[in-house]
């Protein structure tokens, strides 16, 4: 095995060549170039160019959940990962992932029902968007599946039984 130094350095390389191949890096980039260019001279986004990212984005969001939806269906199993990997994901989510969001936002001096909602945020089921990048990178895209229907079950099964 090469020393650490020298693997820590070819996983970078790795990941800045991934990185660099992905349109979103590009346009998220660019996201952020217009925003302080429109923030520092006040320049509007003409309406056809905001409009045709409100349809891409729109149109985004559905073709990520069909493709988790395709992806969970042609899993034997509903756990596609397992019991014990599930669990775990599933402890880290709702416990490390809230302890360390609390440690954050004290740290950062947010107090009072700012902690509460960001303690709770932390909580929510996972997302469509790290699903996506699990899939197209080929990293562990089961574990991500299975704790987006587990998690989300569970969170609005709680939810339906609130009494708000």
């Amino acid at each position: 095995m090469p020393p650490a130094s020298v693997m820590t350095r070819l996983i970078l390389i790795m990941v800045w060549r991934k990185l660099i191949r992905n349109p979103n890096t590009y346009s998220s980039l660019l996201g952020v170039i217009w925003s302080l260019v429109s923030y520092r001279w006040g320049i509007e986004m003409p309406a056809i160019i905001a409009r045709s990212i409100s349809i891409l984005s729109d149109a985004g969001l559905g073709m990520a959940m069909f493709s988790l939806g395709l992806f969970m269906a042609l899993q034997p199993r509903i756990i596609a990962c397992g019991n014990s990997l599930a669990s775990y994901a599933m402890a880290v989510r709702f416990l490390v992932g809230p302890a360390v969001m609390a440690a954050a936002s004290i740290a950062v001096g947010l107090r009072g029902v700012l902690l509460h909602i960001a303690i709770v945020q932390a909580a929510l089921p996972q997302g469509i968007v790290p699903f996506v990048f699990a899939k197209e990178y080929n990293v562990h895209p089961n574990i991500l599946s299975t704790a987006y229907d587990l998690f989300t079950t569970i969170f609005f099964s709680i939810g339906e039984m609130s009494p708000f």
